[in-house]
């Protein structure tokens, strides 16, 4: 099995599991490592527009991890978001660099979110994206990474608007000591 095979494979396995992570900051830190694998994976097959998305993409998820505690660290994160439009420029491959970037901008903007309910939408319009940039340097990996995150995302935004059984307990305990 080729090295970019294996990283591919191990991409696709994280980001079947990252989606399905409730708490933001291990969520963040599932998209970091998954973004290790498909940079890795990308560059071997020589698709370096994605691999430096992925570059991108893993260091703003990382910069993103502080945002729910430490919310002035936004400066540092917006600063970041210079990155984008700068690896567009340099790697420009057409209409699969204009796929990455929209990949990269909707990453950025869910990352940003404190919310996870409002970081998992933008997150599939971000899948939606690497769809069409995956299909167009078949990676075959990569396509199946994204059938599986879709899916897996799909389900961990549908538990965000399934009540919430903790809450529900708490509540019924008030009422019974009412």
């Amino acid at each position: 099995m080729e090295l970019s095979t294996v990283f591919g494979l191990s991409g696709v396995i994280v980001n079947a599991l990252w989606p399905l992570i409730k708490h933001r900051k291990h969520l963040l830190s599932g998209q970091v490592l998954a973004c290790i694998f498909m940079f890795a994976h990308f560059w071997l097959i020589g698709a370096h527009t994605g691999a430096a998305v992925m570059a991108v993409a893993g260091i703003q998820a990382a910069l993103a991890i502080p945002l729910e505690s430490h919310p002035k660290f936004k400066s540092v994160y917006f600063a970041s978001l210079l990155l984008t439009p700068l690896v567009a420029w340099l790697s420009w491959h057409g209409l699969p660099s204009i796929l990455s970037t929209l990949a990269l901008v909707f990453f950025c903007m869910g990352n940003l979110q404190i919310s996870t309910k409002r970081l998992r939408i933008l997150l599939l319009f971000c899948l939606f994206c690497w769809v069409g940039h995956n299909l167009l340097i078949s990676s075959y990996p990569a396509l199946a990474s994204n059938f599986i995150a879709l899916c897996s995302s799909i389900y961990g935004l549908s538990r965000e608007f399934m009540p919430n059984k903790s809450r529900q307990k708490d509540a019924q305990t008030a009422r019974a000591s009412a």
